[in-house]
């Protein structure tokens, strides 16, 4: 069991500078250079100094050493080696070393270390310059009265996947003395010899250990390629029977729309159609493909024909491994119009989908989180229970992160922007103008970067809505429906936006095509339709479809705040006070003040509505007003 010291380390952290460059040019020639370093100065070092090498790390080594003043000597006495050793050397063909040094807790799990320290020690060494030493603050501190020579502060830096700003300095290799000191950010400060200042001390009362950290290229082993995307799913051509042209020609078409519809469904989802020749040539080994496609999944499929049925039998596969994550079998009869066939393969693709997120949540859940991609930061914020405020909020910030490595990921605005209007809407004091203000911001971002998506486009009309740009509104979800006709979630949108511009009778009639064109679709088809209802005094057709809504998936809090005022409105009290006591226990702040009237932008005509029919029905029955 791992058993935790609370002790200080220092911690020596040594990238290899220029190594991927210098191995393309001569392999065997930089692993001889590395090896003969190691041999004959960086081991003796460790050696000298007490060191032990507690793990390789695949590409670098742990090291432990007995106190901190060791581990840095022997980080300084391995740069100034190496500048030796360079001496000569042409620029191109040195092997140098960025080191950074740093002190935190440790925690000792058998022969193996790990704590906070290692982490940001890993951070330092990218601050330095290609053969030199980075160090923080307690680092400095702790040798300060014990080794002669300086250290130039660089400031608090902000470094990867460490949330506080850590206090950098510049180790001077070759100052013994000390420069006039400057009050301004660069200071220098100088190492005095002397006794131990209190601090260290204390720290070496503790049993205080060093560690060092080189993080050198594996020299035994190649480097793994760069993995493939997340999300990616190569599209195999569909097997149609031998002999039958038809069916092959038909087969092709339907490669294409489940390639369209993966596409469509999620900005998240990259999609590659695999050419017949290639597959053909690689002879359906499925790592090779995947390898050629860079694609973590495989999507395959065979056609069989039975009388009148026509069955897809598809399946999802990992394609480093072969192992099936997912399948679908779609039933395609002769009589089925284009409509139904489509909505068939959308329903297919839709399952396929869900294994595919399944997977690539099980992946990335079972990595460290500081090798996570963008990407994998999406997946991450698509896989949390987003029940209360503070899940949607922790969501938030895992879009965030992932926009801050890559702002340019779609799929993270698009997500960042879905997040942040449900905090929009569920949270009562929040201050809506602002919110309003980064919504467009996010959406109008991810509609330019892909205007060719749906779905960025579905977002940017609602945020278009909020703002009071009503027919903008419109255009950007025509826009979308253009891009995919066949989306029943797309006109459940649009007949949320007549909704919201006072238009029920068309709200409904969209909610209704929306239905048809998915009759398994989601809760938020029939909510749409139920708001119609209640909009338009139709109360028990409003309970009707809000309980249909409730009953097709999750809990939806807003179809039971719709239920309170048209059970109210119906006369049904006993129905209408445990739906409201239901909304108030998950929403304690809820008022009637709070519900769409504190929209700043809400549409006039809806508005009448909505005092006439849904917050009349809330008063009814004893909503809280305020």
């Amino acid at each position: 069991m791992a058993r935790d010291h609370r002790r200080l380390a220092a911690i020596v952290s040594a990238d290899v500078v220029g190594y991927s460059l210098l191995m393309g040019r001569d392999d065997s020639a930089t692993l001889a250079g590395l090896k003969a370093h190691r041999r004959e100065l960086i081991d003796p070092k460790i050696a000298e100094y007490g060191g032990r090498i507690v793990k390789t790390t695949g590409d670098g080594l742990l090291l432990e050493f007995p106190s901190v003043v060791e581990a840095v000597r022997c980080a300084v006495d391995v740069q100034r080696g190496m500048a030796e050793r360079n001496t000569g050397v042409p620029p191109e063909q040195r092997i140098e070393f960025r080191v950074g040094i740093n002190v935190g807790d440790i925690i000792i799990d058998g022969d193996d270390i790990f704590g906070d320290g290692v982490n940001v020690a890993a951070r330092l060494q990218t601050l330095a310059e290609p053969g030199g030493i980075c160090v923080s603050r307690m680092v400095r501190d702790q040798v300060l009265d014990k080794l002669n020579f300086a250290f130039e502060d660089l400031g608090s830096q902000q470094v990867k996947n460490i949330t506080r700003p850590v206090e950098a300095y510049r180790v001077d290799l070759g100052s013994a003395a000390l420069p006039t000191q400057s009050r301004g950010r660069r200071q220098w400060l100088r190492v005095m010899s002397g006794p131990w200042r209190w601090i260290a001390a204390g720290v070496l009362a503790l049993g205080i250990a060093g560690i060092a950290v080189w993080t050198l290229p594996e020299l035994w082993k190649p480097k793994p390629p760069p993995a493939a995307p997340a999300m990616s799913v190569g599209v195999m051509p569909l097997v149609a029977p031998p002999g039958d042209a038809g069916m092959a020609q038909r087969a092709e078409a339907w490669t294409r729309d489940l390639t369209s519809m993966l596409i469509l469904s999620s900005t998240s989802v990259l999609a590659v159609p695999a050419p017949v020749v290639q597959t053909k040539a690689d002879g359906g080994a499925i790592g090779g493909v995947a390898r050629t496609l860079d694609v973590r999944y495989l999507l395959e499929g065979q056609i069989r024909q039975s009388q009148e049925v026509t069955l897809l039998s598809l399946r999802l596969i990992n394609g480093a491994t072969g192992e099936q994550i997912g399948s679908a079998a779609i039933s395609l009869r002769e009589t089925d119009t284009t409509r139904d066939q489509t909505r068939a393969l959308r329903t297919g693709a839709d399952h396929l989908l869900d294994s595919l997120w399944s997977a690539e949540i099980r992946r990335v859940m079972a990595q460290p989180l500081d090798v996570a991609t963008p990407m994998d930061y999406v997946v991450r914020a698509h896989a949390l229970t987003t029940d209360t405020l503070q899940q949607r909020r922790d969501q938030i910030k895992l879009y965030e992160e992932a926009l801050r490595r890559d702002p340019n990921l779609v799929p993270a605005l698009q997500g960042l922007s879905s997040a942040l209007f449900y905090e929009y809407w569920e949270d009562a004091h929040i201050d809506r103008e602002r919110a309003l203000r980064r919504i467009d911001d996010v959406t109008g971002r991810a509609v330019s970067l892909d205007p060719t998506h749906p779905g960025p486009w579905l977002n940017r009309a609602r945020s278009l809505y909020y703002l009071g740009q009503w027919e903008a509104a419109l255009e950007a979800n025509a826009k979308a429906i253009q891009l995919d006709p066949d989306d029943g979630g797309i006109v459940a949108d649009r007949a949320w936006l007549m909704n919201y511009l006072g238009r029920p009778k068309e709200a409904l009639g969209l909610a209704e095509q929306a239905i048809v064109m998915d009759p398994a679709g989601a809760d938020y088809y029939f909510w749409n339709a139920c708001f119609a209802h209640l909009l338009l005094g139709q109360y028990e057709l409003a309970i009707a479809t809000c309980e249909k809504s409730q009953g097709l998936g999750a809990f939806n809090v807003w179809a039971n705040v719709l239920l309170v005022a048209a059970y109210a409105q119906q006369g049904e009290m006993t129905k209408a006070a445990s739906a409201k006591a239901e909304v108030l226990r998950r929403h304690p702040e809820w008022t009637i003040a709070t519900l769409w009237t504190s929209d700043p932008h809400l549409h006039p005509e809806v508005r009448r509505l909505v005092d006439e029919q849904f917050h009349s029905g809330l008063r009814k029955a004893g909503f809280p007003e305020k």
